[in-house]
């Protein structure tokens, strides 16, 4: 099932912040992904929001990823630029998904869709793999909504698309107090306009409801072997060395691990063997790491090799995504002597853009800007 974010962002076109300014703001705050809405604006105007919010993205590790609401033909324009969207979210009366799929350029796109109730639930198109289900409660920002369905329905409703293999998203008119009874209800995500927009600090209200959600279902089981994936300076060694103490297991740094079975730093290692080289040795030290339960912070780049996936998955790890902002893990890593990877900063960014979508594969953890102390204390409350 597509791992998505607890609080799904949705620009507003309605306020005076361009819409291009609203994706860089959030993504600035920690969200990994925000759904560009449009309207009322006419076409031209949101092209031109479009185009700029995904040519920063594409600069910034592909950070956050955007979905296209509704226009089609902005994704595919988007697509013949270079510049193709994370997603295409399709309303019930927009292009089936199936046929979205086959317009050039959107065959890799993430397709999303709006469903209202039993006959919508139950009949999703087979291409999508996240839906909406709602709305929760009428919003100010629809004011052609379906009836509102409340709790109950959203269970219902959440049900149904688990059952295709679908992710479920609780939509409208969502504040977030709503979170405990959405998650309980199994919604995966949150999807919001007003409440987001109206929030004096976005970041504090997606922590709350990235809260909200671990309390509902963890993210992992205590005793279990924990690996942290995620880009160079996302913060997975301190946080992973904390997590270790709190929950009394040992903590290996794949990398550290790496150097001293080579008896080099991983720069020599590189300029002396290259990169298979050093993927290979990588490979087999992760294995011996995961003999116990432990906590194992990866390297970049390691979570995109199978037979290390597999092998996590063999030995009953629970793998995490620190999803850090590529600016903010620059900030630490960039340039620094001891990171081969890590010297050019549009490398650097295109290289974080190209595992992400490895990394997306697992649960995802959000700091919104938080100290590795207080994300490992608020993870072993859930």
């Amino acid at each position: 099932m597509l791992q998505l974010p607890p609080l799904y962002p949705i620009t507003d076109a309605t306020r005076p912040e361009p819409l291009s300014e609203q994706i860089r703001r959030l993504g600035a705050a920690g969200f990994p992904l925000v759904q560009f809405r449009g309207k009322p604006l006419g076409p031209s105007a949101q092209w031109e929001e479009l185009r700029k919010a995904l040519a920063e993205s594409a600069a910034n590790g592909r950070w956050p990823w955007i979905c296209v609401n509704d226009r089609a033909d902005l994704a595919v324009l988007a697509a013949r630029e270079g510049l193709a969207p994370w997603g295409l979210h399709l309303g019930q009366g927009d292009l089936p998904a199936a046929e979205a799929r086959r317009l050039p350029g959107l065959a890799g796109c993430h397709l999303g869709a709006s469903t209202h109730g039993p006959a919508e639930w139950e009949a999703v198109d087979p291409a999508c793999d996240h839906a909406g289900v709602g709305p929760f409660r009428g919003t100010a920002t629809k004011g052609d909504h379906a009836a509102p369905i409340g709790p109950g329905g959203l269970a219902a409703g959440c049900a149904a698309l688990r059952r295709q293999g679908l992710t479920p998203i609780a939509i409208g008119g969502l504040e977030a107090a709503d979170a405990p009874a959405c998650f309980a209800a199994g919604a995966e995500s949150l999807a919001m306009v007003g409440a987001l927009h109206r929030a004096a600090d976005p970041a504090a209200l997606g922590w709350a409801v990235q809260r909200a959600r671990w309390k509902a279902r963890p993210p992992f089981r205590h005793g279990q072997g924990l690996v942290l994936v995620g880009g160079s300076g996302a913060g997975k060694t301190t946080l992973g060395r904390d997590l270790a103490r709190r929950l009394d297991l040992p903590f290996a740094d794949l990398d550290g691990a790496v150097e001293a079975e080579a008896g080099k730093p991983i720069a020599a290692l590189f300029a002396e063997a290259g990169e298979a080289a050093f993927r290979h040795l990588e490979r087999t030290t992760l294995a011996r790491l995961l003999d116990r339960p432990a906590v194992v912070a990866l390297g970049g780049g390691a979570w995109e090799d199978p037979a290390s996936r597999q092998v996590v998955a063999d030995r009953g790890f629970q793998p995490l995504w620190l999803a850090e902002t590529p600016a903010r893990a620059w900030a630490r890593a960039g340039q620094d002597p001891a990171r081969p990877l890590a010297q050019d900063r549009a490398a650097f960014m295109a290289r974080w853009a190209a595992r992400t979508p490895a990394w997306s594969e697992v649960p995802m953890l959000l700091p919104f800007g938080r100290e590795p102390g207080e994300l490992a204390s608020t993870l072993l409350e859930s």
